[in-house]
């Protein structure tokens, strides 16, 4: 039988949609994970970033190269937002996009027999009535609750890849966790590229939907994935109350992505500094322990010291748990304009200094849980370690080899930049979620 091999780049909904099209494959082609088995290589790439962006063409390319015999599929975001450089990168490659991914096995079949197929057109794909192929260990379920962007931020071109806003309906989405639940799974990952735009195009919104989430039996954490200030405005009493629920990890993340209004302005983002500020408050309020991460973009075209003085200002003062950092890169198809005298070593420079920042924040601040003892989610296994969650989404490492999917009473012993060091207390038959 002809074998198929998947490999995937970029975010959770990226690692979802390669599910779906693993689901459809396997009903007539045996997947592989060992690429030097396959017949087919179907890449499913992600372009967010420069950095990821020259990943993604040199693995095409180094792929082609190592196995010219066999048949390559291009996946993903590249596929729309920069075509011509994926088809320059494997001129002999197929392309399928993010909303064609229920005709992966036509374009598998049609590539066998040796043409060269392009299925890049955007349409509106219900990926909710798409199963997933989901593994029988697999502890973590990523929930696809809407696609596309309702924003047009100037930096970015993950919105022109996945179209405007289009909600999935609630139904579907508490059928896949309900199902995922008597499979075993039990963390359910909500995501979107703006979680917080969820039902704006149909009359609902993110807190109602994660309320009748969390309202299906059984014991599981929900963790709700990326959230734009300017949509979480307009639901935060709403959905802080759906945080109350036990089964949702007390996680924000928050894509700030400057301290300076001004630019902010410029990036076409629609909140300021301050609305941003009062969301992280009004959580931390209600959840002193929040697990706050954000995104932040250093060396955006006219970009000042002094609005950058105030990225760092923001960061001292909100102290977020995680932080992704990006030194700024323009993105195909995206209207952002390079000022004359744009320096290259001053994106550097900045980078540096935030990146020092951040470290200092994020270790004192998971110093502060050394001693804690609670329970754990085992979720992650990284070599010989087993890595656990706690309500709080806090990850800890444990030196041993704990199964996938056991809740265990931890100590926290040791801290680093972007993990906690634990070990197990007890474990009692009795322990809950």
């Amino acid at each position: 039988m002809v074998k198929i091999y998947f490999e995937t780049y970029g975010c959770s909904y990226n690692k979802a949609d390669t599910k779906i099209m693993e689901n459809l494959v396997s009903r007539k082609y045996d997947i592989v994970e060992d690429i030097s088995l396959a017949d087919v290589i179907v890449l499913n790439t992600c372009y967010v970033k420069t950095s990821t962006e020259h990943r993604i063409v040199n693995r095409i390319k180094e792929i082609a190269t190592k196995y010219p015999e066999k048949k390559m599929i291009i996946a993903g975001c590249m596929t729309v937002v920069d075509r011509e450089k994926a088809v320059a990168s494997n001129p002999r490659a197929s392309l399928i996009g993010p909303q064609n991914l229920d005709r992966i096995v036509e374009v598998i079949d049609r590539t066998l027999e040796g043409e060269t197929v392009q299925y890049v057109s955007y349409k509106r794909l219900d990926k909710s009535i798409l199963p997933k192929l989901w593994r029988k260990n697999e502890v973590i379920r990523i929930v696809q609750i809407c696609e596309g962007c309702a924003d047009s931020c100037r930096y970015c071109c993950t919105r022109l890849a996945r179209g405007p806003i289009f909600s999935f309906k609630t139904e579907n989405i508490v059928e896949e966790v309900r199902r995922g639940v008597l499979e075993g799974a039990k963390e359910f990952w909500l995501t979107a590229q703006d979680t917080s735009a969820y039902g704006i195009d149909s009359g609902e919104n993110l807190a109602e939907l994660v309320k009748k989430v969390t309202e299906v039996s059984g014991q599981f954490y929900v963790r709700i994935g990326m959230m734009n200030p300017h949509h979480t405005l307009k639901i935060l009493d709403e959905l802080i109350e759906a945080y109350k629920s036990p089964k949702v990890f007390k996680f924000l993340h928050l894509p700030v992505q400057s301290g300076s209004n001004r630019v902010l302005k410029m990036m076409r983002r629609r909140y300021s500094v301050e609305d941003a500020e009062h969301i992280i408050e009004s959580f931390r309020k209600v959840f002193p322990k929040l697990t706050f991460a954000t995104d932040i973009i250093v060396g955006y075209p006219g970009e000042e010291e002094e609005d950058f003085l105030k990225t760092l200002e923001f960061l001292e003062r909100t102290k977020p748990d995680i932080v992704n950092l990006s030194k700024f890169g323009k993105r195909p198809g995206t209207d952002v304009e390079i000022v004359k005298g744009y320096d290259v070593r001053v994106l550097k420079d900045r980078a540096k200094r935030a990146h020092e920042l951040i470290s200092r924040l994020q270790l004192e601040g998971n110093r502060k849980w050394i001693g804690w003892r609670g329970k754990i989610l085992v979720d992650e296994k990284i070599g010989g370690d087993s890595v656990g969650r706690n309500e709080y989404y806090k990850n800890i490492v444990l030196r041993e080899d704990v199964e996938l999917g056991s809740v265990l009473k931890v100590e926290v012993i040791d801290a680093a930049p972007h993990f906690l060091l634990g070990k197990s207390v007890s474990v009692t038959e009795n322990d809950i979620l």
